[in-house]
């Protein structure tokens, strides 16, 4: 008899409209031996005064208004957890969870992963994958942008785990910058993509002869509002550049500006050669 291990979806609600669009997102997905913890990060009236023994951590709790999951959504178990705290503790390093889902701003504390302090450090700090959910619909299209570094293998590594991604349609990008086999990486993301049930096709784009350079963030935008996909998926650093540049400012520019949801994974394994944090 084959064990199936259940993954944790850690969701960040501050009540909001945003948190309810991110809500409906994750209700309108399949989630077959998945769980839910439905975090609510409430920050101390004072920097100064110490909370209760006990209350800085995540513990159950029972709101007046429960996040409920329908049937269909297959998940094993939905938990409601408060903390005081400040949210980027507990969101970005919740031990056993899979993933992060936030809403993309609210009069709350996860305004903040729009324009503020904590979405930046979520997104430069991940070693949980984190999306930002827009569309309260179902994914149907996807654009996943690749560049050859171990963050976007593991951003299309996660994507073809997800229980929901067969059948979607999927449009793998990869931007020229130079000679480092890019279009064999493409190929590479495109094939595990197809492997987990996906529709993905490959697209690499190469810069015109008289240009030095090309602009990642350009071409991503280019092609977001091209297609128009529900979801956008990228490593949050990587390798790109003449010299070499973090990826890190070009998901931070995505997730700022994409009007769809976007998904960044970091692999938490892995240790760029010259160093982390420099984004």
């Amino acid at each position: 008899m084959m064990l199936t291990t259940t993954r944790t979806l850690t969701f960040g609600d501050d009540q909001s409209q945003g948190a309810d669009t991110a809500w409906q997102w994750i209700t309108s997905h399949t989630w077959p031996d998945w769980s839910i913890e439905v975090m609510s990060v409430t920050l101390p009236r004072s920097r100064s005064v110490v909370s209760p023994q006990g209350y800085s951590k995540p513990h159950l709790w029972d709101p007046d208004l429960p996040r409920r999951a329908p049937a269909a959504c297959g998940l094993q178990s939905v938990t409601h957890l408060t903390a005081t705290d400040d949210p980027r503790t507990i969101l970005g390093r919740r031990p056993g969870s899979d993933l992060i889902v936030v809403g993309p701003r609210g009069a709350g504390l996860l305004k903040a992963l729009h324009l503020g302090s904590t979405a930046e450090w979520l997104l430069h700090c991940p070693n949980t994958p984190l999306l930002i959910a827009r569309r309260p619909v179902p994914t149907q299209s996807i654009l996943v942008c690749v560049d050859g570094s171990a963050h976007a293998d593991a951003a299309v590594g996660f994507l073809a785990s997800l229980p929901w991604v067969a059948g979607i349609s999927i449009t793998v990008l990869g931007v020229v910058e130079r000679d480092n086999g890019l279009a064999t990486f493409v190929a590479r993301a495109a094939e595990a993509l197809t492997n987990a049930g996906a529709r993905a096709t490959s697209r690499v784009l190469e810069p015109d002869r008289l240009d030095l350079t090309v602009n990642p963030h350009l071409t991503i935008f280019e092609h977001l509002d091209t297609l128009n996909p529900d979801l956008v998926v990228l490593g949050t650093s990587g390798l790109t550049g003449l010299a070499r540049l973090w990826v890190g400012s070009v998901a931070s520019a995505v997730a700022r500006h994409a009007r769809c949801s976007v998904l960044v994974v970091r692999d938490p394994h892995h240790r760029d050669s010259e160093g982390d944090g420099d984004y």
